[in-house]
C-alpha cells in the first residue's frame, strides 16, 4: 500500500528557467507556485522532410524554433515526443522550449526497438538502448516524464507483453534512483475496452514502488465530432481511475473520423467534468502527417508554417478553458495501490516479472557458445530475421529450448531469457551444434545466406554461474549492439571458423530430423528468440 506517493522533477541546471512539477498522489503540482497542472499539450513528431533514422525533430535547431513560438501562440504548455536520436545534442531545442514554458513528456520506446507484443523480451540490448536516452535527456529542467511504453498490450492476445514492460519500469527506475535522476515513468494504453481495466490495475499494483507507474496514460478516440462527454462514453472510461493513486494524463486525443474536427472534448478535459480526474492532456497532433491529424503543415529544416483549419478550431477550445483545482499545500490523499488483476483467459499475466538484464552474465554467456552467428548478421534485416526465426522455430523441437523461454502465466523465465535476442538465438544454435557433435551441417541457418561461426573450444556454461553482480544500475555502453557486446563481435574470434555450410539449402541435409527422442517445447512456453526482432521491432 502506498498512502502518498510524491515526485518532484527538479532540473539538474543552477538556474531553472522553468518551475519545476511535483506528482503527488493522483495529481499534478507547479512545485514553485503550489498551484495544481494539467499538461496542455501535443503529439509532436514532425516527419515532412526528415531524412534521418531515427527521426528526431529536437535536433532540428530550425523547425524547433519556428514551432516554440506556434507553440505558444497556440497556448499549449507541452509536447509528447515519441522517437529522438539520444546520441545527437538536443541543447538548443530543449533549452527554447524550457525558456518558453514548454515541458516534455518524451517515450523511451521508438520505432526502432521497443518490447514487441508478439514476441515480447527485456534484454540487455533494449535496457541499454533506455539508459542511453535518460542519460542524454535527465539533464533538462523540462522533462516532464518519460513513457516506459505506448500501447505494447493491445488486445487480449498480447497480454504476456505486459510483464516484460513492468520488468523495464522496474529496471529503468532502479537505474534512475541510483542516478539520483527523479523525472516520474508512465506508461499509455490504448484503452482498449477488452483488457484496459487490467493493464490500469497492474501497473500500479505491487509493494514494490520501483515496479509501479508514477503516472498512467490512455490514448483515446471515444470523442467524435459533436458527442458528449455521456454520448462518447468518457464516464466509463475515467470510472477506473476514481481512486487510483497516480495521476492520469490523456496521453493522446482528438478523433478525425468526422472533420473538420471541432474539439469540443476539450471543455470537458479541462472542466467540471474530468478536471479533478485527469491532469490534462495531448492533441494528436501538431504536424500534418499521412494519417490527417495535422494542426499545421511544415518540414524539417524549413520556417515556413502553414496553420490548417484545425489549428483555430483547437487554439480556439483550448483558450476558453481555465481548469481549478487544489493547492499543493491543501492536498493530502490517503491512496491505495490497486490490486493485481487475477490470471485469466483475458490476463496472461501474473505477479512475477521477468529478471533485470545482466550484461555481465550475457557477455560471459557469449564465451559459451559453439555456433553463432556472424557480425555481418542484421536483426534489422526482415529476410535474415525471418530466416534465423524459422531454424530457431526447428531448432527448438530438436533441443530444449527452456533457458530462452518464458511463461508469464506462471511466472517462468529461463535464465537466459534476459540476454540479447542474438545471444539467446547464437544458445540455440550452440545446442544443437552440440547435439550433433560439432558437424558443419548441425551449425547452419538456411535460407541465411550466410556462413556461420564455429569456436573449436568454447567456455562451459557454468562458469557463467558465479556471476552474481547485478549490472542495472551500470553506465550503458554506446557502442553496443544488437548482439548485446560492445564491439558487436563475440569475444572468442580468436578460436573462431566459419562454418562450411552457407545455410541456403532445405532442411533435409543440414538438420537432425525430428525423432521421438527430441525435447520439444512445451504448448505452453513460449521462445522469446523466435522473432529476432523482439527488441527492435515497434507497433
Amino acid at each position: 500500500m502506498k498512502l502518498c506517493s510524491v515526485i518532484s522533477i527538479l532540473g539538474l541546471s543552477l538556474v531553472s528557467a522553468i518551475d519545476p512539477l511535483t506528482f503527488k498522489g493522483s495529481k499534478i503540482f507547479n512545485s514553485k507556485t503550489g498551484d495544481q497542472f494539467w499538461f496542455k499539450g501535443a503529439a509532436y513528431q514532425p516527419q515532412q522532410g526528415a531524412t534521418t533514422n531515427p527521426l528526431d525533430p529536437l535536433v532540428d535547431t530550425v523547425g524547433c524554433k519556428r514551432d516554440v513560438a506556434v507553440f505558444q501562440d497556440l497556448g499549449i504548455n507541452s509536447i509528447r515526443v515519441y522517437e529522438v536520436d539520444s546520441s545527437q545534442n538536443h541543447d538548443v531545442c530543449m533549452k527554447a522550449l524550457s525558456d518558453a514554458g514548454i515541458y516534455v513528456l518524451l517515450d523511451l520506446p521508438t520505432p526502432n526497438y521497443s518490447i514487441n507484443r508478439d514476441s515480447p523480451s527485456w534484454d540487455v540490448y533494449l535496457f541499454n538502448k533506455y539508459k542511453l536516452k535518460i542519460d542524454a535527456f535527465s539533464g533538462y529542467d523540462n522533462v516532464a516524464g518519460f513513457i516506459i511504453g505506448n500501447e505494447i498490450t493491445n488486445d487480449v492476445n498480447t497480454t504476456s507483453a505486459s510483464a516484460f514492460v513492468k520488468a523495464s519500469l522496474r529496471d529503468v527506475k532502479t537505474y534512475m534512483k541510483a542516478k539520483n535522476v527523479s523525472i516520474p515513468v508512465g506508461y499509455v494504453d490504448n484503452d482498449d475496452e477488452n483488457i484496459r481495466d487490467s493493464l490500469i490495475s497492474y501497473f500500479n499494483c505491487g509493494s514494490d514502488p520501483l515496479a509501479t507507474v508514477d503516472f498512467y496514460g490512455v490514448n483515446t478516440y471515444r470523442w467524435c465530432g459533436n458527442a458528449t462527454f455521456t454520448s462518447s462514453l468518457f464516464p466509463e472510461m475515467l470510472a477506473p481511475f476514481a481512486n487510483y493513486s497516480v495521476p492520469y494524463i490523456l496521453t493522446e486525443y482528438g478523433c478525425n473520423t468526422i472533420t473538420p474536427r471541432v474539439f469540443a472534448e476539450v471543455a470537458s478535459i479541462y472542466g467540471s467534468d474530468m478536471q479533478d480526474l485527469t491532469s490534462g492532456g495531448f492533441v494528436y497532433e501538431y504536424s500534418q502527417e499521412a494519417n490527417n491529424y495535422g494542426l499545421v503543415d511544415v518540414s524539417y529544416g524549413n520556417s515556413a508554417v502553414t496553420k490548417l483549419t484545425d489549428y483555430n478550431t483547437f487554439k480556439t477550445q483550448l483558450s476558453k478553458v481555465s481548469p481549478k483545482g487544489t493547492t499543493l499545500s491543501n492536498y493530502s490523499p490517503s491512496l491505495k495501490n490497486s490490486a493485481c488483476p487475477s490470471v485469466s483467459s483475458d490476463w496472461q499475466v501474473n505477479d512475477v516479472l521477468p529478471p533485470s538484464p545482466n550484461v555481465d552474465f550475457c557477455n560471459c554467456l557469449s564465451t559459451t557458445f559453439g555456433c553463432y552467428l556472424p557480425s555481418t548478421f542484421d536483426p534489422t534485416n526482415s529476410a535474415q530475421s525471418l530466416a534465423l526465426a524459422n531454424q530457431l522455430s526447428y531448432l527448438c523441437g530438436v533441443v530444449n529450448c527452456t533457458s530462452i523461454s518464458y511463461n508469464t502465466a506462471t511466472g517462468t523465465y529461463g535464465q537466459y531469457s534476459a540476454c540479447s535476442s542474438v545471444q539467446k538465438a547464437d544458445w540455440a544454435l550452440s545446442q544443437n551444434y552440440a547435439k550433433g557433435n560439432n558437424a558443419a551441417s548441425s551449425c547452419v541457418v538456411n535460407n541465411l545466406n550466410m556462413s556461420l561461426n564455429t569456436n573449436s573450444s568454447p567456455k562451459q556454461s557454468s562458469s557463467c554461474n558465479s556471476i552474481s553482480t547485478t549490472t542495472v544500475t551500470s553506465d550503458p555502453d554506446p557502442n553496443m549492439g544488437p548482439d548485446g557486446l560492445s564491439n558487436n563481435t563475440k569475444s572468442t574470434t580468436s578460436n573462431s571458423t566459419n562454418s562450411s555450410s552457407s545455410g541456403s539449402g532445405s532442411n533435409s541435409s543440414s538438420s537432425t530430423s525430428k525423432t521421438g527422442s527430441a525435447t520439444s517445447v512445451s504448448s505452453n512456453l513460449k521462445v522469446a528468440a523466435l522473432v529476432l526482432a523482439s527488441a527492435l521491432f515497434f507497433i
